[in-house]
C-alpha cells in the first residue's frame, strides 16, 4: 500500500472525504449544516444571495474539474459556446465572458504544466507558429495610432485572437486518438441535436420566448420573415449561421463515412446528414445552399475513384433537375434563387466591396479593430464605417487590420491548408485519413463561405476551426506509418 493511502486510512476525516466519498453519517451531518445555512441566508439577505451561494458550491468543483482534466475543459467550452446565442435570447448572463474565464484557467494551467514537464515538442510546428503571429497581430493593433477606439479593441479582440487559445490546449489534450474521435463525436453530437431543434422549430412551431427574441427587433424580423414564411434558426442567431455549421458538418461526417467503421456508425452518419440538410432547407439561405455543389467538387478532387465520380455525376444531374423545377413554394424557391447570377443580394455585396476598396487601401495595417459591424456601432457610431455591411469576414479584416492583417491571416490559412491536405495524403491508417478527409472538407468551405459572409470568427464556428486545426496538427501523430518514415525527415 502506498504512502498516501496510509496518510489517508490513518486519518478519519481523509477516510471520510477521499475514500467514502462523504457518503456516510459526517457527509450527511455537512449537507444539513449546509441546507440550513443557505436558508437562513436566503431568508436574510434575499433569494440572489441564496442563489450565488448555491452556484458558488457547483463552481468550485467545475473549475477545480477544468484545470485537473484538459478533456472536461474543453467539453465545457465546445457545449457553453455551441449554446451561447441560444442563452442570449432569452437571458443577458456573461455567457461569452464566463467562456473567456474557463479558456483563461485553461491556458494558465497549460503553461503551469508545461513549464513543469518541459516538453513543447507538440507544439514545434509551423501551423502553431502562424497561431502566434496571428494572435500577436491582434494583439499589437491596440496600438494602431488611427484606431477609432481602445475600448472597443478589448471586446473585438476576443473572437479574433483571443479564443484562439482553445488551439494551444486542444494541442496538449490531443494526446491519443481517442480524444481526437471524442472531440469530434461531441461537435457532431451537439450539431445533430440542434439539427433536430430546426426541425421542431418547422414542425412544431417557435417558442413564445423565441417568438419575443424575433419581434424585439423589426430588422431580425424582417431577415427571417421572407416569402410569408419564417425560416428556423435553431439555437443560433440566424438562419445563416446555422446553414454554414450544418453544411460543413455534413461534409465533415461524409469523409468520416469513408473510413472502416462500423455499418450502424454510417447509417447513423446518413441520417444525421439528412436531418441537417432539412433544418438547412428551411432555413433558406442562399450561402450554405451554394457551399454544397462547391463542397461536392473538392471531395471529388481529394477521393478521385469511380464510385466517387458516378455518385457526383448523379447529384449534379438530380441537382440541376431540382434548379429548373417551377415552384411555389417558398423553401424550394430560396433554393433555387442561391444559384442565380442576376440574385440582388449578390449584387449588393459586389458592390459594397468595390465601393470600400479604396478606403482599405489608404491603410496597410487598417482602422481598428471595432472600426465596423456591431462593435463599430457601439464604440464608432460617429464614422459611416460603423454603418457599412461588410457581409464578408475577410473585408471585416482589411478594414480592421488592414491589408497587412489580411495577408497575415491568408497566409495562416494557407498554410493550415497545406499541412491538413499534406497529412491526409502522407498517413495510411485508413481512420485517421477519413477524419482528415473530413476536415480538410470544412477547412476548405469555410474558407469559401468566409468570402460572402462572417463565418469563422462567429461562434460556435470558431471554436470548431480552432479544435479542427489542432487535430489536424496531431492526429499524424497517431499513424505508424508517417511516424516511421516521415515525421523525422
Amino acid at each position: 500500500m502506498s504512502r498516501v493511502s496510509h496518510r489517508l486510512k490513518g486519518s478519519l476525516l481523509s477516510r471520510a472525504v477521499f475514500i467514502q466519498k462523504m457518503n456516510n453519517p459526517l457527509g450527511y451531518l455537512f449537507l444539513a449544516l449546509l441546507g440550513v445555512l443557505m436558508a437562513y441566508v436566503t431568508a436574510e439577505y434575499g433569494p440572489v444571495f441564496g442563489v450565488l451561494m448555491l452556484g458558488s458550491l457547483v463552481a468550485i468543483p467545475v473549475l477545480v474539474g477544468v484545470v485537473g482534466n484538459f478533456r472536461f475543459g474543453l467539453t465545457l467550452i465546445l457545449v457553453i459556446g455551441f449554446f451561447t446565442e441560444e442563452i442570449a435570447k432569452f437571458v443577458s448572463a456573461p455567457v461569452g465572458i464566463m467562456n473567456d474565464g474557463i479558456l483563461l484557467l485553461l491556458g494558465v494551467s497549460l503553461m503551469l504544466r508545461l513549464i513543469k514537464e518541459r516538453d513543447f515538442s507538440a507544439f514545434q510546428h509551423p501551423v502553431t507558429v502562424f497561431v502566434i503571429i496571428w494572435i500577436f497581430y491582434n494583439l499589437v493593433a491596440v496600438l494602431n495610432p488611427v484606431a477609432a477606439t481602445r475600448i472597443g479593441w478589448l471586446y473585438a479582440v476576443r473572437p479574433l485572437a483571443g479564443i484562439t487559445f482553445i488551439y494551444f490546449v486542444t494541442v496538449y489534450a490531443a494526446k491519443d486518438f481517442a480524444t481526437v474521435k471524442y472531440l469530434v463525436k461531441l461537435i457532431l453530437g451537439l450539431t445533430v441535436i440542434s439539427g433536430l431543434y430546426g426541425l421542431k422549430q418547422e414542425w412544431l412551431g417557435f417558442s413564445s420566448g423565441e417568438m419575443a427574441w424575433l419581434h424585439s427587433d423589426p430588422l431580425r424580423f424582417m431577415l427571417i420573415y421572407q416569402w410569408g414564411r419564417l425560416r428556423v434558426f435553431s439555437v443560433f442567431s440566424d438562419p445563416t449561421t446555422m446553414g454554414i455549421i450544418f453544411v460543413y458538418i455534413s461534409f465533415l461526417i461524409v469523409g468520416l463515412m469513408t473510413g472502416p467503421f462500423a455499418r450502424w456508425y454510417k447509417i447513423l452518419g446518413a441520417v444525421s446528414i439528412v436531418i441537417l440538410m432539412v433544418a438547412n432547407a428551411y432555413g433558406g439561405s442562399r450561402t450554405p445552399i451554394a457551399l454544397i455543389p462547391i463542397g461536392v467538387i473538392y471531395y471529388m478532387v481529394l477521393k478521385i475513384d469511380k464510385k466517387t465520380l458516378i455518385g457526383a455525376m448523379i447529384f449534379f444531374l438530380l441537382g440541376t433537375a431540382f434548379m429548373l423545377k417551377s415552384t411555389n413554394s417558398g423553401v424550394i424557391y430560396r433554393i433555387q434563387s442561391s444559384f442565380s447570377p442576376k440574385d440582388a443580394s449578390v449584387q449588393i455585396r459586389l458592390e459594397h466591396q468595390q465601393f470600400v476598396q479604396p478606403f482599405l487601401r489608404q491603410n496597410p495595417f487598417g482602422w481598428g479593430l471595432a472600426s465596423i459591424g456591431e462593435w463599430g456601432k457601439r464604440f464608432n457610431k460617429d464614422s459611416w464605417m460603423a454603418d457599412f455591411a461588410h457581409d464578408s469576414g475577410f473585408i471585416r479584416i482589411a478594414a480592421e487590420l488592414g491589408y497587412v492583417g489580411l495577408f497575415i491571416y491568408m497566409l495562416f490559412l494557407a498554410v493550415s491548408m497545406y499541412y491538413s491536405l499534406k497529412y491526409y495524403f502522407l498517413v495510411r491508417d485508413p481512420k485517421i485519413k477519413a477524419f482528415y478527409l473530413g476536415i480538410n472538407l470544412v477547412f476548405f468551405l469555410l474558407i469559401i463561405s468566409n468570402f460572402p459572409q462572417e463565418v469563422i470568427v462567429i461562434l460556435p464556428t470558431s471554436l470548431f476551426f480552432n479544435v479542427f486545426l489542432a487535430l489536424s496538427v496531431r492526429m499524424k501523430d497517431f499513424d505508424e506509418h508517417y511516424v516511421k518514415y516521415h515525421k523525422n525527415r
